[in-house]
């Protein structure tokens, strides 16, 4: 029992380590070991089974011949009662077709026919024990074995070994009844035939085996490396394709060169490949949107949290000054500051209303504002309102230019963008020094029209370039009411551009700051539908 185990265990082990061997090598070790187990099986069976199988052919043979001989006429005899020439001569065929010798006795034990010639005369001897030492005394053998008992139907059949000549012979010894005068009379009849050509034969062929087996192994070895190398060729390349689909690369095709299974395979590589590839380009695109959608959910929410703090900021201020200015007149103070202390408390509400009014026009514009869409002319608009501002403009010692080219007819809703240009101009005020300048460019073509507004002046830091288009986002970060601004003059400025499916843009220049706005001219079928 312990045995068994330990012999599974070792052939467990075994196939543990062969199975770690490359596919061809096995293949190689699968195909030879089978070369050679059928070479073996060739040898073996030559060596062991040749010959007894070839003793029991000659003794099928020998039989058949035995009843061949019992058929013929043995009453053609000559004058000394021997076979006639013709009988002879038919027995003599016999001999030479089968390779044998055949001696014939007579009842009396003479020779009636013997094709081996050398041979003294024989004298009667009783009855078949008699025949049977006389044929044991005329080739002086000694029998190895025998069986049989010597009659037509089971004839005697012994081996045996000639000393002299170092030969060994099948021998065939049986006593049958003839026909002579008719009377029945009985011949003894001998039939030998040599087994040492056979035993030759088979030490030759075994050497020549020997030789071949040698040159087939070397040629079948080459032979199979070579097969099995090519045999595993598709599947390495398949394998190389699966370890590349598996780092993320697909651009690796395998050649389909056949339809059996390894061509099956080769096409369901490169469809799961193509398929793979496919799925996981969808699945990389979905994922990038996901994370712009995440990205902008959280810039939004901060953007609401922002918007809640300046919101709550730019009320707060206004608030305060109303309620104590409020409370001061609760004091009851005299006529000339309770006067003031109105004006003060009249201009915050103004103030709180103004800012009011933008958030509403603000949230307006960010949930699609219908537009009142009408033809007009930009330049004209950005004209006029740069004459309407400049009396502001000179009393900060600020020179103002204006500039157009082009067709600037427009296909727009007129009183929002007569804001945005209200706002650029504002902005524009706001960020340039007393006696600096502010020029304005408006410019179209087919398709679109650009109004530009320039502001001398510092520039705006690079990190706030896309920033100062949020909701309250100012560059001064201390929030200061120098020039009273909310922080939403851009905000709403990009919200009608947008609206009206345009561009904007800020920049430094060497000299100032330049915003910019494009406008197609003429609204989306969209839009047009909205407004009708």
């Amino acid at each position: 029992m312990l045995s068994f185990f330990s012999l599974r265990e070792k052939s467990i082990h075994l196939s543990r380590r062969t199975g770690n061997l490359p596919i061809r090598v096995r293949l190689f070790l699968i195909t030879f070991g089978v070369i050679l187990f059928f070479l073996g099986i060739i040898f073996t069976t030559n060596t062991f089974l040749l010959q007894p199988y070839y003793n029991y052919m000659k003794e099928k043979k020998l039989i058949s011949t035995l009843q061949t001989i019992s058929t013929l006429d043995y009453s053609d005899t000559d004058e000394s009662g021997k076979a006639s020439y013709a009988l002879s001569t038919e027995l003599k065929s016999i001999e030479e077709a089968d390779n044998i010798h055949i001696i014939i006795l007579d009842e009396h034990l003479n020779f009636f026919y013997n094709s081996m010639s050398g041979f003294p005369g024989t004298t009667p001897i009783d009855k078949y024990e008699g025949a049977k030492q006389l044929f044991n005394s005329l080739f002086e053998m000694s029998s190895e074995e025998s069986r049989g008992n010597g009659t037509l139907d089971s004839p005697a059949i012994s081996k045996r070994r000639n000393p002299k000549t170092d030969t060994n012979y099948l021998s065939l010894f049986a006593v049958i009844p003839v026909s002579m005068d008719d009377e029945i009379s009985y011949h003894y009849v001998m039939i030998n035939t040599s087994v040492s050509a056979i035993e030759d034969a088979v030490d030759a062929f075994n050497d020549y085996a020997l030789v071949l087996g040698i040159f087939a192994m070397i040629i079948s070895g080459l032979l199979s490396l070579v097969l099995c190398s090519n045999f595993a060729q598709p599947i390495l390349r398949i394998n190389e394709a699966a370890k590349r689909i598996a780092n993320m690369d697909f651009s690796a095709k395998l050649e389909i060169r056949s339809m059996d299974e390894l061509g099956q395979l080769a096409e369901s590589i490169n469809y799961l490949s193509s398929e793979l590839e496919t799925k996981i380009n969808q699945l990389s695109v979905a994922n990038t949107q996901l994370k712009k959608d995440i990205e902008q959910k959280e810039r939004i929410d901060l953007m609401r949290r922002e918007l809640l703090s300046n919101v709550s900021h730019e009320f707060k201020t206004p608030l305060a000054i109303i309620m104590g200015y409020a409370e001061g007149l609760q004091l009851n103070i005299n006529s000339d500051e309770k006067d003031y202390y109105c004006s003060v408390i009249n201009d915050e509400a103004v103030k709180l209303n103004s800012l009011a009014a933008r958030l509403l026009d603000l949230a307006e514009l960010e949930s699609g504002a219908i537009m009142d869409v009408s033809e007009f002319s930009l330049s004209e608009l950005a004209e006029e309102r740069l004459k309407t501002m400049s009396y502001v403009f000179s009393d900060h010692g600020i020179s103002t230019e204006f500039n157009t080219t082009g067709d600037c007819s427009l296909n727009a809703d007129y009183g929002r963008i007569e804001e945005v240009i209200n706002n650029l101009l504002a902005n524009a005020m706001h960020h340039t020094p007393d006696g600096g300048s502010i020029s304005v460019q408006v410019s179209g073509d087919e398709e679109k029209v650009s109004i530009s507004v320039f502001n001398s002046g510092s520039h705006i830091p690079d990190e706030s370039l896309d920033r100062i288009w949020e909701s309250f986002y100012k560059v001064d970060k201390a929030r200061t009411r120098k020039y009273g601004g909310s922080g939403l003059g851009l905000k709403i400025v990009s919200s009608i551009v947008n609206l009206h499916r345009g561009s904007y843009s800020a920049e430094n220049t060497p000299d100032g700051v330049l915003f910019r706005v494009t406008l197609p001219k003429k609204p989306m079928e969209s839009d047009s539908a909205q407004n009708n």
